[in-house]
Order: C-alpha cells, then structure tokens, then sequence
C-alpha cells in the first residue's frame, strides 16, 4: 500500500470511528430493587445510594452538543410490576429553582425532569413521565417528531427541594404502557431536563436537532427482566348533576351517570369503552363568524376523542367531531304554507363510544374506533291548526374507524385504514379507504412518502359516487440542508366529510422546498434557520391555475436571553377563486399582492413576557382591494407560584375587498366591503397544589362586514355594475360572541377527580356596523345567554386493588 492510500485510509478509518462516536447510543443498566422503595423525594434507601450515576446531559438548547451547566445524577430499579426512577438535579443556590404550580399535565414555566421510554426500540412510538419541580406530573405518548398529551395514565411522583438540588423520584406501573414482554432488551431510553431560569433544556442521550426525529436519539436500556404485570382492568365509573338554560330562558337539570372501563390484554392491545359519555365540561368552541364558502373547523375537547387516538391520525383522515356533530339534515327541513321549526336539535346523541389499541412484539399495530349516535328529529309546528309533526334530521348512525400499521425496515411503515358510516333508512352511507406507505433509508438522511386513497358514498335508487386522492413526498430529513418536492391531486368526486375533515377538493398540487438549519452558531443565535417554498395550486377538472406562490422565511433564537424572532415574505402572482362564487366552475380574479410578516417573541420562561406580530398585505394593480394589517399580541404573566394569567388581543382591518353576496337568476353578485375583527381572550390559572387547581377562560370575538357596492360577476373572472334593484346594506353584518369557560378540579385520590364547571356563552347579530367596540360589548352582555353549570364526581376503580378487599 503507497503512503497516499495509507493517509486515504486512516483518514477513512478516523472519520469512521469519529462518526461512529458522535452517533453511539449511551446506555444505561436497571438494577432489581432489594426492600422497599419509599416515593417520598428523598434518597434515603440503600438500593439507590449503590446505583446513582452521573448523568452527564448534554444541551439542546442555548448551545447545542456541549455540556449541561448543572450537573444530574440518575438511578433506576424495578420489580416485576413497577420501573422506579431517580433524578438528583443540582443548582447553584434555591433560587434557581422555578417551581410554578400548575395543573396536570401543564409543564407552564417551571422547571422539570422525565424520563422518555420506546419499549419497542422502533423509533415510533414511546412514553414520556415528566415531574416539574412543583410536584405536577405530565405524561404523554410520543410520535416519530411529536407528542400527545392526552395520554393519562396513573403513575406516583414525588419531590422534594433542597439547597443545592432538587430531587424526583418516579413509580411507574409496567401495566400503564405497552410493550414486547418477551423480549425486553428492545427498550430505548432517555431523560430530559429543563432548567427555566438558565434558558436550559438538556438531554441524558444527546438530542441532535440536525437528525430527523426524535425517538431514534434515545440510549439503550440494559439488565430490564422479568417482567409480569398485573392484570390491568379499571373502571371509571361517574355521576354529574348538570344544569342547562337556554338563550330562550327554558331550564333543565339532569342527573346522568356512567361508566369508563379499560382493560389491556396480554399486554398488547387496549379497550377502552364509554358507555352513556358526558361531555358536560368539554370547552366552549371560538366561534367565529364564517365568510368563506368553506366549513369551519373546530378543536376535539371531548376526552374519549382526545385521549389515547394517536393511532388514528396517521393520514389525517379523521375528524372524530362528526360523531355527535350536527345532524346532516339539520337545515334540509321541507316546510309547507303556515309551518314554523320550534325544536331543532344542534347535535345528535351519543348513544355509546369503543375504542380498543394495541402492538404486537412484531411491530403490527391496530386501530379501531367505533361510536354509536341515535336518531335526530325536529319538531314543526302549523301555526294555523295547531298540531306538530317530527322530521328525521338525522338517522340511526354507526361510526367506525379502523388502522393497521405495519413497522418495517429502518423506521419505515405502512397503513392501511378505513372509515365508514353507516346509517338507517334511507340515508346514504360513506367510507374512505387509504393505503400509506412511508420510506427512510438506513441514516434516516432521505424520507419517502406515498398515500392513496378512496372515498365512497352510497345512495339509495341512485349512481353510487367514488373519488379518489392521491399523495407522494420526496424528501431530505437530515442534516443542515433539508428540503423535498410534493404532489397532491384529490379529484371532484372525493369527499371524506362524513367521517373526516376537508376543506376542498378538485385540486392539483405541486411544492418544492429548500431549507438551511444551524443549530449551534458561534456568535449571536443559539439556532436560526431559512427557508424557500414554492407551490402551484391548479384547478383540476378545468386544469386552471388557480394560486401560486414564492415565499422565504426566517427564524432565529438569540443566545443570550432566549428571544425569537420569526419573519416571512411571501409573492403571490394572479390568481384565480373557484369557490367564492358558489358556483361550479365560476371564478373571479385576484390580484397579485405580497405579504410580509414578522413576529418577536421575549422569554417565556420569565415571570413576564411578551408576544407580538404584524402582517402587512399589498396588492397591485387593482381598484377592487386595499392594502391589509393584521396584527397581534400575548402577554403572560407569572404572579407568585399560583397564579398564571394571559392576554392576547387579535386585530385584522381589510379597508377593501369583494365577497359573494347573492344571486339573482343566473348572475352572480358580489360586493365591495370592508372587514374591521377583533379578538380578545383572558385566560387566569390559579393552583393551590398540584391536586387543586381553578381556571377561567374569557373570550370576546368582534366583526364587522360592511358592504358598499355589489357587482356582476362575469365569465371572465371580472366585474361589471348593473341595473339590479339591490342595496349592499342589506348584506352588512356585525357580530359578536362571548364565552366564559370557568372549571375547578379536585383530585381527591389517584385518577379520581371531583369537577366544578360552568360556560357561558352569548352571541349578539344585527347589521349596525357603525357601532363601536364597547357598545357591542356592553350589548352582548346583556343579550340572552346559554349557561351551563355541572357538578361532576369520577372515581377510579383498579380491580386489582378491588379484589383484595375482603367483605
């Protein structure tokens, strides 16, 4: 071998084992516990002063890679049903300590500890337990880059604040996460720390923000045996008191009780069933004033839906809000000659809810969700002979939703889903079948993303109606420069409505992106990172480009005292509106207009800080839009270790547009009009310890659309006046809606919780757009409203802590 090849090779073998190094998991053993383990937050048992070890975290944020300025030491023991876990976390003095009480599964500003856990080792799926340093627990499941939080589960958690540290200790039942029992060297491990007063997030197994994903950055755990959990069956069974009064004064008490049940077999796969559900105390929905000609979607609060259905969000395909949703016929009622609606249902009755999860220990997951709505009919009364009659709004209906997920080679997966509905009589039936397909090669530097997918609607004495969706996404995940191309076609047919959510379809898209990360520069930034996107939307069945657009983005974290800043410009050319006009096939053209936003952020880790942004919009070349400003602002505050308060404020003033207003034969009328909206919202949270805690939610949304000049829609996509006998302010439009959501909760003992919660809510509507803030404000309040106050007591129930009870 000459001197160049040997240099060429060492210099192969020194890259090697540097990257082999920089890429090495950290592992770490579990030791079988000897006596008891007290969770108290203190170190006093001999099992963990023999197995402490120094964690050496490293940061991922302020300065990426290097070293955590505290120091942390770590433990870990088990049994057959229990995983303990330690973590001594030193300070420089108490004060350093950030310990705002919050309530559960609300990290606020404080300062905390957790350990992360893939028992599969897939890179998937996994389980995060974290402890603030206020004692307040927050458990979630984890995803490939993300959470969810509305995992809960019951765990034990102790702290205790000294001096110099403070300490965590952590009980976590084996039956509260799922994992292969037979074969238990698969678990991937990982602890993280947060220290609020240093700007500090660190990590036990160094988190690289250049790598693509999260879960695939954890160490290994090492000596975990046998394993057997206990039967893992509970009952949540709950009794509410609820009182409802509607805008119309009419008043209402009930008593409704039901059941919760769970139950987890082999391990592996999870039943979860609501039986008689109550959701008395989900939060009030921000509504809003909708001018488009596209529904508006809305946040799932419900419990049952929020909790535990990650499964089922692969392709984004279900919006579980259809079930119990307004009922399909609601604004479809036939009236003849002296007949008026009296009693409209808003939503269909839950009848009973299923959901049964799981993995198998060879990477095969399964989904399946089911719920049951009963029947809808309103009430007409004939004015004249005084007699009523039902009309069926909406049938007998059965929701199902079923996932199977197959894991394979270097993270990669594929899934097969289906969504159906099923209703009585004569009412059509949907489903919607999709196959996902997702690549990564073995450094997870080049993803590849494929979907498929069918939707069906079955329609009694006529043609049954198929569309179809189309999906791929080539990608770059890794390192500095990441970027991909996209393409996206949904035909006209295609409409997943029924059981999921869409917008719109008839829709061709093409987008490209090319970004550029550093997460650790030398001098100002702690990370910043640039971004160019360009995408083309056509207008499928007629191939029209509707809108296109080239936009460059920033954002930068500064180093020294955790500001963010965010800015974005965007150049969209003509384009064309397909939907505005109501009409198939009918567009009208918009202008060419740029948009420029920029948004700063100060620390939120300080007892005070701020949020602000502004957008500026210009058009050119058009006699029909004035340029826009939107802007907004949040301020938080952290007053003492009880009480948290927040304020936005949301301002939008569009001073020129056009918008649909009616028709009239076969013409098309728009209007000129202006929009002025506001939107204000208080939120206070007040905790008394981290078993007791209070909230109150206030909110106050402000528009109004003021019409000045309607116009002719042409063929061409223009305007043209004309003859008609119609006054644009027939159509103005000012609203407003007011919401309080107040709700205060107890618990009284381990998933057992006594709830207090009472809505308001208040809308006000005329057509007086000069009107001022305060009056609307003051108007709304004294509108009629809707209240509901409920009183709701829920009681957790292990069975086998049941069955050790002796009668």
């Amino acid at each position: 071998m000459n001197q160049s090849n040997k240099r060429s090779y060492l210099l192969i073998l020194c890259l090697s084992f540097l990257s082999t190094i920089m890429l090495a998991q950290k592992h770490v053993t579990i030791h079988k516990r000897s006596a008891v383990i007290k969770i108290d937050g203190e170190v006093n048992e001999a099992d963990w002063k023999k197995h402490i070890i120094k964690g050496d975290f490293t940061q991922t944020r302020p300065d990426n890679g290097k070293p955590s300025i505290r120091n942390t030491e770590i433990a870990l023991l088990q049994d057959e049903s229990y995983l303990y876990v330690l973590g001594i976390l030193y300070v420089k003095n108490r004060e350093e300590i950030n310990n705002q009480l919050t309530a559960r599964d609300d990290l606020g500003s404080s300062d905390f500890f957790g350990i992360q856990l893939d028992p599969f080792g897939e890179a998937r799926e996994g389980y995060d337990f974290t402890v603030t340093a206020a004692g307040v627990q927050f458990d979630e499941k984890l995803s490939r880059k993300s959470g969810y939080n509305n995992f809960n589960v019951v765990w034990e958690s102790a702290v205790k604040l000294y001096d110099d540290k403070w300490i965590v200790e952590i009980k976590i039942p084996f039956n509260s996460i799922r994992f292969p029992k037979e074969k238990t060297d698969s678990f991937k491990i990982n602890f993280q720390r947060m220290s609020t007063k240093l700007n500090e997030e660190s990590f036990w197994n160094p988190i690289k923000l250049e790598v693509d994903g999260y879960l695939n950055q954890f160490g290994v755990l090492e000596g975990l045996t046998n394993i057997n959990p206990p039967l893992n069956l509970s009952f949540n069974p709950f009794v509410s008191v609820v009182n409802e009064k509607s805008p119309t004064g009419d008043n209402k008490t009930t008593i409704n009780g039901g059941l919760d049940l769970k139950y987890v077999h082999k391990n592996a796969y999870t039943l979860d069933m609501s039986l008689i559900p109550d959701f008395s105390q989900a939060p009030s929905d921000d509504q809003i004033f909708n001018l488009s000609p596209f529904e508006v979607k809305y946040d799932e609060n419900r419990q049952f839906f929020i909790e535990g259905t990650e499964v089922f969000d692969k392709g984004g395909y279900l919006y579980t809000r259809r079930i119990g949703g307004e009922p399909i016929n609601k604004n479809n009622i036939d009236l003849v000659e002296n007949e008026d609606i009296i009693e409209n249902p808003i939503a269909s009755n839950i009848l009973n809810l299923l959901k049964i999860t799981g993995k198998s220990e060879n990477g095969l997951s399964i989904g399946v969700l089911n719920g049951i709505t009963a029947k809808s009919d309103a009430k007409v009364l004939n004015t004249v002979t005084g007699t009523t009659r039902e009309v069926t709004t909406n049938p007998l209906t059965n929701y199902n939703s079923i996932v199977v997920d197959k894991a394979l080679k270097n993270n990669s997966s594929i899934t097969f889903l289906n969504n159906s509905v099923l209703r009585s009589g004569q009412e059509y039936d949907a489903n919607l079948t999709a196959l996902l397909y997702r690549w990564f090669n073995k450094n997870r530097t080049y993803s590849m993303f494929f979907k498929k997918a069918i939707s069906q609607k079955y329609v009694s004495n006529s043609k049954d109606q198929f569309g179809h969706e189309y999906f791929a996404y080539l990608s770059k995940v890794s390192g500095n420069w990441t970027g991909g191309i996209s393409a996206k076609l949904l035909d006209d047919k295609y409409d997943n409505n029924d059981f999921g959510f869409l917008t719109r379809n008839n829709q061709l898209t093409f987008r490209g992106n090319v970004a550029y990360s550093n997460n650790n520069p030398k001098n100002t930034f702690s990370n910043y990172r640039i971004n160019f996107d360009h995408s083309q939307r056509y207008y499928h069945s007629l191939m029209e480009l509707e809108q296109a657009y080239y936009k460059l983005n920033a954002s930068a974290t500064f180093k020294e005292n955790n500001h963010t800043i965010f800015t974005d410009f965007t150049y969209l050319p003509k384009g064309q509106n397909f939907y505005e006009a109501r009409a198939k096939d009918r567009h009208f053209n918009i202008p060419a207009q740029t948009e420029l936003f920029f948004e700063y952020q100060t620390n939120r880790n300080k007892n005070f800080s701020f949020a602000g942004y502004t957008v500026f919009v210009k058009y050119y070349n058009s006699n029909l839009y004035k340029n826009e400003f939107i802007a907004g602002y949040g301020l938080r505050a952290r007053i003492g270790q009880h009480l948290f308060a927040y304020f936005s404020q949301d301002l939008e003033s569009k001073p020129k547009g056009v918008g649909f207003i009616t028709n009239q034969g076969n013409d098309i009328i728009f209007g000129k009009r202006k929009i002025k909206q506001l939107n204000n919202a208080l939120t206070i949270n007040y905790s008394i310890n981290s078993k007791l805690s209070m909230s109150a939610r206030l909110r106050h949304y402000w528009i109004q659309v003021d019409y000045s000049e309607q116009l002719t829609l042409l063929e061409s996509g223009d305007f043209s006046n004309n003859n008609y006998n119609i006054n644009p302010n027939d159509f103005d439009d000012n609203f407003n809606s007011f919401n309080i959501d107040f709700l205060a909760k107890w618990q009284f003992a381990p998933a057992s919780e006594l709830s207090l919660g009472y809505k308001l809510g208040a809308n006000y509507y005329d057509d007086d757009i000069k009107s001022s803030y305060f009056n609307n404000l003051s108007t709304t309040l004294k509108e009629n409203s809707s209240n509901t106050v409920s009183l709701k007591m829920t009681y957790f129930l292990d069975f086998n802590k049941f069955k050790q009870i002796k009668l």
